[in-house]
């Protein structure tokens, strides 16, 4: 892949991880019923790991030569959520990271560093997928 697209790859990703923070945080205050208190701090903590991960992508950016840019699509309705529709949200949102950093691993096929940054963050979006896929469980 050439730069240009790898860039506006990366800040695809950076967007898509700011997006899923900032619904990370709106779950966490608008959750409702009896796992209220547990899934709360889940959520928050997801939240601080996906603006993490959107700081790192955005250092990827600037690494490259380009400059983080930032397309939000964000409207939260003004709802209480249930326990269970945030976990299947947060499932939602890790899959769509998961299959995102795999096309940017496919995508950087030859760009060593790349690929490994790819790699690891393709393995952590795994684990929080298979947390969030645990937390469904019955």
């Amino acid at each position: 892949m050439e730069k240009p697209d790898l860039l506006r790859t990366l800040n695809e990703i950076y967007a898509e991880e700011v997006e899923a923070a900032i619904r990370y945080l709106h779950m966490a205050v608008t959750i409702k019923g009896m796992y209220r208190l547990a899934l709360r701090d889940e959520l928050l903590e997801a939240m601080r790991e996906t603006m993490d991960h959107a700081r790192v992508v955005a250092e990827k950016v600037l690494e490259m030569g380009g400059v983080p840019a930032l397309d939000l699509k964000v409207q939260l309705p003004g709802e209480m959520t249930t326990g269970a529709e945030a976990v299947r949200t947060a499932v939602a949102f890790e899959q769509g990271a998961q299959e995102a950093y795999a096309d940017l691993l496919e995508a950087a096929a030859g760009d060593v560093a790349m690929e490994e940054f790819a790699r690891a963050q393709v393995a952590l979006e795994s684990e929080h997928l298979a947390h969030f896929r645990l937390l469904l469980e019955e």
